[in-house]
């Protein structure tokens, strides 16, 4: 081996020497970094268990504490519990109750603002269902046909004889349109009077108020007479409003039925009625039919007419019934009838 061979082999054995140092510090390098990582996450992992378990300590140091207190006053236990389940039930709706009592009452307000809005599609139904000709229909502010400008205070249909009064007020009172006696306030009233020689046995008037539909609904109207009827889905009263007459349906009869051959109603005067089987058989069921009328204003009150039945009523016999919205005295019947069911 010459001189520049060895010279050649020292300067690759310098290399490689360097090389592999190089690579040693690297590799001590990296070891040392991730020991240092390790020992920072045991460090983390051990510190969190430390807090868990501090936590979990105070935690069953406030149970015993409030278990140790209920034990001892059951006073302060009461008023702990009431304010906790008041802090509850702000955080996850615990007065579940009264939030679906709200949220009921809201619907039922939205499900009734619904029933009276009226489109234009709707509006057209009501005017194909009833007697929309309106041509020998007036008010005090308009001429026969023509369409009012202002708020009427009299309507008259000579199509049907009868005519139509508004109420200077809302009525305030019990709602008893639909049976249901609630409290209501400023309802729109309208007085109907049945001018004609035959008595009505069911009419509905339907006005347009804007987009909403005004109905009255009146039954069993004696000829000659009158009746305060409520408005059907208790509209509002607005001394400024416009209504225009949509549609009418009026059916009329000679007299309200009453099965007189067969039963005699009589008012027992404590708001009692007694059915009495005139014939000689057993009638299988009896119904009657009655309205509120005040004397004094010489009118009824409520379109609306109740009704009351008694079954298998003896012959030559007699069956008493407490029916649920009759007072003696106010209220007259308006007929009577004799089913098999």
């Amino acid at each position: 081996m010459n001189d520049e061979e060895r010279s050649l082999n020292e300067q690759e054995a310098a290399v490689k020497a360097e090389a592999e140092a190089a690579a040693k510090a690297e590799a001590e390098a990296v070891e040392k970094k991730a020991s240092a990582s390790d020992a920072k996450t045991k460090s983390t992992i051990l510190w969190t268990g430390i807090a868990v378990i501090a936590i979990l300590a105070i935690a069953l140091a406030i149970f015993f504490s409030a278990k140790g207190g209920s034990a001892g006053s059951g006073s302060a236990s009461g008023s702990a519990d009431v304010e906790s389940k008041g802090v509850l039930s702000s955080i996850f709706g615990g007065d579940s109750k009264k939030a679906e009592e709200k949220e009921a009452q809201k619907e039922a307000e939205e499900a009734r603002e619904d029933a009276v809005k009226l489109d234009e599609d709707k509006v057209a139904q009501y005017e194909n269902v009833g007697d929309s000709n309106k041509t020998n229909v007036a008010t005090d502010v308009t001429e026969s046909g023509e369409e009012p400008a202002k708020p009427w205070t009299t309507m008259t249909d000579s199509d049907y004889g009868v005519r139509i009064s508004t109420l200077a007020t809302g009525y305030d009172g019990y709602y008893i349109e639909d049976g249901s006696d609630e409290e209501v306030k400023n309802v729109l009233a309208m007085q109907f009077f049945n001018e004609s020689d035959q008595d009505i046995q069911y009419a509905e008037y339907v006005f347009r108020s804007g987009d909403t539909a005004v109905s009255f609904k009146v039954s069993n109207l004696p000829a000659g007479q009158s009746c305060v009827v409520l408005e059907a889905n208790r509209h509002q009263y607005n001394k400024n409003e416009v209504l225009e007459l949509i549609s009418r349906v009026v059916a009329k009869v000679d007299a309200l039925p009453f099965a007189s051959d067969q039963v005699l109603l009589v008012d027992n005067s404590d708001n009692t009625v007694t059915i009495m089987n005139l014939t000689d058989k057993e009638l299988p069921v009896v119904r009657l039919f009655y309205k509120y009328f005040y004397e004094d204003q010489n009118t009824f009150l409520g379109g609306i007419t109740y009704s009351a039945s008694a079954e298998k009523v003896p012959a030559g016999g007699s069956v008493t019934v407490s029916p649920s919205h009759f007072e003696s005295g106010v209220s007259m019947f308006m007929g009577s009838g004799v089913y098999e069911n």
